[in-house]
């Protein structure tokens, strides 16, 4: 037998209590409290599994929403002791697969919408499967298309209770049998059963005991990312992956190769030394007019230029003042011969330059 455990209790004003308040924490969400004129900031909570809203026949769409839901119920509301949402919770069997927690959440919201209700239900879990549970906040009036009519006195006495129990119990087992799980649920008390048990006493919450829970669980994911980590292939310096425990060998591998010392390059004097002999091949068999080589023979043992067009053509030049003895007429080779004994000017000599 899976241990069946479902409470049903108000949540009202007079208890200081604020239903903005109360849906934000069980959806984990960030409401807009207009009543207050604060924010009910719940979001980040990490044991909040799923939430929705679940609407009634003919409910305005802006219902949906939770921030406008809720707000709405609060301003409708006027006596200081009113009584502003039912809250049905109820325990998910350990037994009941987690893919099966959404439906039967969804199923009992859907059962209470039937009858008029507006249901926001939400899941919770801490992750360790230990205390799975819903929370179903249903509200009090008369849903109409303008917005909230009369109460519904239907939800305050002692039968709304006895039919929520029966109503989950119905729905769990029916899940149970779909999973093929052999247990079931039972909404009686051990007195109506029969059987000379004590009943189990249901403690509630202990902040502590949540606590060291909430602490373990996050070492054990801590503990399973570390090892999820360490398992994860590591790329070498190719790119090639490498298994985490062939990390440190890689590791001596590249350093040893970054200090290993490199044999010294032998650099070609002069650069290329193959391309410099092709280019001293072509020069040597080129061939030249006999200008030019008249030309190359002139020129000075370091000029390297005399091969371009331009300075063969001023080597022609300069060969044929030499060949013509004209050179001598330019002004800037030009010196004057001293003057003879007998007072004449004589032509210079030729062969002088």
């Amino acid at each position: 037998m899976a241990i069946y455990h479902l409470n049903v209790k108000n949540i009202s004003r007079g208890d200081g209590r604020s239903i903005v308040t109360a849906a934000a924490y069980r959806a984990g969400a960030i409401l807009p409290n207009e009543t207050e004129e604060r924010l009910s900031d719940f979001d980040g909570r990490r044991d909040v599994i799923a939430h929705d809203i679940r609407l009634p026949a003919g409910a305005p769409e802006w219902m949906a929403d939770r921030t406008q839901l809720w707000n709405a119920v609060e301003a409708a509301e006027k006596r200081k002791d009113a009584r502003l949402a039912k809250e049905v919770e109820f325990a998910l069997p350990r037994e009941l697969p987690r893919t099966a927690w959404l439906p039967v959440a969804r199923a009992m919201a859907d059962a209470y919408a039937a009858q008029g209700f507006v249901a926001d239900f939400a899941i919770h879990d801490d992750g360790t499967q230990h205390n799975p549970h819903v929370h179903i906040l249903l509200t009090t009036r008369v849903v109409t298309a303008q917005g909230f009519g009369p109460k519904i006195r239907s939800a305050d006495g002692r039968q709304f209770v006895t039919e929520a129990r029966a109503l989950w119990e119905r729905i769990a087992n029916d899940a149970l049998r779909a999973a093929g799980v052999a247990v079931a649920i039972d909404s009686r008390s051990y007195a109506k059963r029969k059987l000379d048990r004590e009943p189990g006493q249901h403690r509630g919450p202990n902040p502590d005991e949540r606590r060291a829970r909430r602490e373990r669980q996050r070492e054990r994911e801590q503990t399973m990312q570390r090892d999820n980590d360490h398992d994860l292939p590591v790329p070498d310096p190719d790119g090639s992956p490498i298994h985490p425990k062939e990390l440190h060998a890689a590791e001596r591998r590249m350093l040893d190769e970054v200090h290993r010392e490199e044999p010294p390059v032998l650099q070609e004097p002069n650069g290329d030394l193959h391309s410099a002999r092709t280019a001293v091949d072509q020069q040597n068999n080129r061939e030249l007019s006999e200008d030019e080589a008249a030309a190359y023979r002139l020129a000075p043992e370091n000029a390297l230029d005399w091969l371009t067009e331009q300075n063969v053509q001023e080597d022609m030049q300069v060969l044929e003042r030499w060949e013509n003895h004209l050179d001598w007429l330019e002004l800037d080779n030009r010196r004057p011969s001293p003057p003879s004994e007998d007072g004449a000017w004589h032509e210079p000599d030729q062969s002088r330059r």
